[in-house]
């Protein structure tokens, strides 16, 4: 099911002038990068596209939405207004979601970065450290998608706890 919501979201952000700005302004509008890592945006449609929640079919599938953390208890997207990245894992399948606000204009204590409850599982861009000899670690999934957009294929992230890692890292090379 997570695989699924996150090929909707891919699709979504392809038709979506507001989340490829955004990517463009950060220089991850490559049609590439989009595909390999399954950027998509969570833009509040989801919900259309099941059936109605007041059909048996409908409830249950939003209750397992709502158990994975794609959906609040309050019954709204947990990413709504996010560009999403997806941590999959080597056989292709979404381990972590990582969303990220279109804009930093939202309410005061309104987190800009979003991940799904629970604990973080997953590498991002697996294949690179089971194939390359030297990693390019960076601290967040954007900053790693920045260097891949770069040309620098051999990145990962380390991603919040393991943020922890990253900067004991950083604080040696320095």
């Amino acid at each position: 099911l997570l695989n699924q919501v996150i090929d909707y979201y891919h699709e979504t952000l392809k038709q979506n002038p507001e989340a490829l700005a955004y990517l463009k302004q950060r220089g991850l509008d490559q049609a590439d990068l989009i595909d390999r890592f399954k950027l998509g945006v969570a833009n509040r449609t989801l919900g259309y596209r099941l059936p109605a929640k007041n059909r048996k079919a409908g409830s249950e599938l939003r209750g397992r939405l709502t158990k994975l953390g794609i959906y609040r208890d309050s019954g709204h997207e947990h990413f709504n207004g996010c560009v999403v990245i997806p941590v999959l894992d080597g056989k292709g399948n979404v381990t972590e979601v990582y969303g990220r606000r279109l804009t930093d204009k939202v309410p005061p204590g309104t987190p800009r970065h979003l991940y799904l409850p629970g604990p973080h599982q997953g590498v991002f861009n697996l294949e690179v450290i089971k194939q390359s000899k030297e990693v390019i670690l960076c601290e967040a999934l954007i900053d790693a998608l920045t260097f891949w957009a770069a040309g620098y294929r051999n990145v990962t992230a380390s991603r919040s706890e393991e943020r922890r890692v990253g900067k004991e890292c950083r604080s040696r090379w320095s």
